[in-house]
């Protein structure tokens, strides 16, 4: 009876050692500061993007960014085709994040486009410490350098941004989504998804 205790207790420390050392692969956990996934059960197909704290904006035009949605997995879209208008330009904004002060937050989302034939019908992502969620022009935005989808990607296919450095900012701030476009020669379309903002301490 002893012996087999002793055989038990050998196999229950073996598979702990081999759980641990496991455990030691596993990436370090990247604390969330802002996350937004556009979760499926909350769009409502092809309706105005309106989702609680966002901005969309239409700087010029009409046409706004949409909520859509494909395999279960929400995001949001902007597209000018059909507008018949000679700009749009289109913000979609996120609500107030706030960092730490030495949080080194990083930004990543994923994006991608279709129907994009010009390098003029972009996709580009600001950051501002001054916007007062009303007044999308006063606010001062400052481009980040990030991987968007373009005019060279198309296919709906989805072009991870890379980690974009925030460690310079702290306080208050938004990150936008701008998408320039027009009704005739530039009205390709642009999907955003999968927005977080988290600590690489």
């Amino acid at each position: 009876m002893k012996n087999i205790l002793k055989s038990f207790l050998a196999i229950v420390t073996v598979s702990i050692a081999v759980s641990c050392s496991d455990d030691t692969e596993i990436a370090p956990f990247k604390p969330l500061i802002f996350s937004e996934d556009f979760p499926e059960p909350e769009i409502d197909y092809n309706a105005t993007f309106d989702f609680e704290g966002w901005t969309n904006f239409a700087e010029t035009g009409t046409k706004l960014w949409i909520e859509r949605d494909f395999n279960n997995d929400g995001y949001i879209q902007f597209s000018p085709f059909g507008s018949s208008q000679a700009s749009n330009i289109g913000w979609a904004i996120t609500p107030a994040i706030n960092i730490s002060e030495g949080a080194n937050a990083v930004l990543s989302f994923s994006s991608a486009s279709n129907f994009v034939d010009n390098p003029e019908n972009k996709l580009e992502v600001f950051i501002a410490t001054d916007y007062d969620g009303t007044n999308v022009l006063a606010a001062t935005w400052t481009e980040l350098e990030a991987v968007v989808a373009n005019n060279t990607t198309n296919n709906y296919t989805y072009i991870p941004s890379g980690e974009i450095d925030l460690s310079s900012y702290s306080g208050t701030v938004h990150i936008a989504f701008k998408v320039t476009g027009n009704g005739t020669t530039l009205d390709g379309l642009f999907q955003v998804d999968k927005v977080k903002v988290y600590s690489n301490n």
